[in-house]
């Protein structure tokens, strides 16, 4: 007579679903797939109790360090980066005004101390050609 081959034990059903998952979640972000034994549990709809018993807490405290090592940059993460580096290129820009208009000040400050040139009139320009271009003829 055969064999029966009866149903997977949840010790083994579990640490495979567990295993599986954390391969997964390590690529993605923290924000993303979040390692730790309660959401673990949650996203795999198993009780938190049932993972620590098989001691599967461990597991997952191990690879939530390798998720951060790795340190993969949710959306959220990347958004508020850019907004960052636009903040720091906008007081980039700042700072070269800032720069220009102490230049410009500076020049009208000494131009006020030497009035001589500030009063100088400005020379006319050369009138003697036509603006239209050739004379007729």
């Amino acid at each position: 007579m055969g064999r029966r081959v009866g149903r997977p034990s949840l010790e083994q059903t579990v640490r495979t679903k567990v295993r599986d998952y954390l391969v997964a979640a390590e690529a993605l972000s923290t924000e993303e797939a979040p390692l730790n034994t309660r959401a673990v549990a949650q996203r795999l709809g198993f009780n938190r109790k049932t993972l620590k018993k098989y001691e599967l807490d461990v597991a997952i405290a191990r690879a939530a360090e390798r998720q951060a090592k790795s340190r993969k940059l949710s959306s959220k993460e990347l958004e508020r980066r850019s907004y960052v580096d636009k903040l720091r290129q906008r007081d980039q820009e700042i700072a070269v005004m800032r720069g220009r208009c102490e230049a410009l000040v500076a020049k009208l400050c000494e131009a006020e101390g030497n009035p001589e040139e500030l009063w100088k009139p400005l020379l006319l320009s050369n009138r003697t050609l036509p603006h239209t271009g050739r004379k007729p003829g």
